[in-house]
């Protein structure tokens, strides 16, 4: 349950109890890297695979050593039973879908940290649902965060970061290069990669493909920086291979759909005052992030090679545990909470 007297700046050292929701990818990567940090002990695992029902989490994570923890499917009966002080979330990119899971967190009081790319600007896109979840979290006493690398740190927060040393922002560029022949399989079929043109187009106008959260970074930005943006868009195309490309787990005919590009623009009196652009296909040459700030003075940040999504996605969802029991209940964003940092 968040601290009521957060603003103290005191905390417990002992162990955090953590339950984990969710053993897909991220989560496992997720569970794997909070199994090992002595300022978390995971106390529970709940997904809805039956596949995975009833296994130790060790055979899950890869460990030789049983964890002494079965996955389970009833969230509820393991928020009433174990009593965690955190869950770790990480199940869907949608708000919608997690809603019920967040809205038992809340009656239970118990404070989440979740991957959910929506819920890193939740009033954007579902207003309402926003403020059912926060009067719940506030009625519970829980503290409910969405975080993640993207959205969540790079495309976002590291420019808002950033502009600490500002005197005044008039601009903010980012840009994101991801070769997703280097990714898990769940994001290069996210992206298309391998998919005819007009099978790309056709998923992406249903929204069943491609980057989540963009319109979220741009409007985090604009609310961060006070840009009073009154128009926040994306748009979302198709990058073609030029030739064949091969990944692990896929062959990309020349022609067919490597992956996408995906811009996310924030405007004020039709100027644009955030423009984000997001390259993530199989191939792509120069990978890297790169922030740039206009104005006095101008900031200019570059992470070469850029930051690997999938290890750090679970990093900083581990790494904000901490910071989400010590803050306000209530739905809040990473603008509310002190900034994540290196949790042993």
């Amino acid at each position: 349950m968040a601290d009521q007297n957060a603003s103290s700046g005191t905390h417990d050292d002992k162990p955090l109890r953590a339950l984990a929701v969710g053993l897909g990818p991220i989560g496992v990567a997720t569970t794997r890297l909070a199994l090992s940090r002595r300022s978390l002990q995971v106390v529970g695992a709940v997904d809805l695979d039956p596949d995975k029902q009833g296994k130790d989490l060790a055979e899950l994570v890869g460990s030789s050593e049983s964890t002494g923890v079965t996955v389970e499917r009833d969230l509820e009966a393991a928020l009433a039973r174990l009593k965690p002080d955190v869950v770790l979330l990480c199940t869907s990119s949608f708000m919608p879908a997690v809603r019920e899971d967040l809205l038992r967190c809340c009656r239970a009081g118990i404070d989440v940290v979740s991957s959910c790319e929506e819920l890193l600007y939740p009033a954007l896109q579902h207003p309402e649902l926003a403020a059912e979840i926060d009067a719940a979290a506030r009625a519970g006493g829980a503290t409910i965060l969405g975080t993640g690398v993207n959205p969540g740190f790079v495309l976002d927060f590291i420019p808002v970061i950033a502009s600490a040393v500002a005197y005044e922002v008039e601009r903010v560029h980012g840009i994101r290069v991801v070769d997703a022949g280097r990714r898990r399989l769940p994001l290069q079929q996210k992206v298309g990669a391998g998919m005819s043109k007009d099978d790309f187009e056709a998923k992406a106008a249903a929204g069943k493909l491609g980057h989540i959260g963009m319109r979220e970074s741009v409007a985090l930005i604009g609310r961060a920086l006070g840009l009073e943006l009154d128009e926040v868009e994306q748009t979302v195309e198709p990058v073609i291979a030029t030739e064949e490309r091969r990944t692990p787990f896929l062959v990309i005919p020349a022609g067919n759909v490597a992956g996408i590009r995906n811009r996310g623009f924030g405007r004020r009196g039709g100027q644009t005052v955030v423009e984000l652009d997001l390259q993530m296909y199989v191939g792509a040459p120069d990978p890297r992030d790169e922030i740039f700030l206009s104005g006095d003075p101008p900031v200019h940040l570059l992470f070469e090679g850029g930051i690997f999504g999938d290890s750090a996605t679970a990093a900083i969802v581990v790494n904000s545990a901490r910071q989400v029991v010590e803050a306000r209940p209530g739905l809040v964003t990473i603008l509310d909470v002190p900034p994540p940092r290196l949790a042993r």
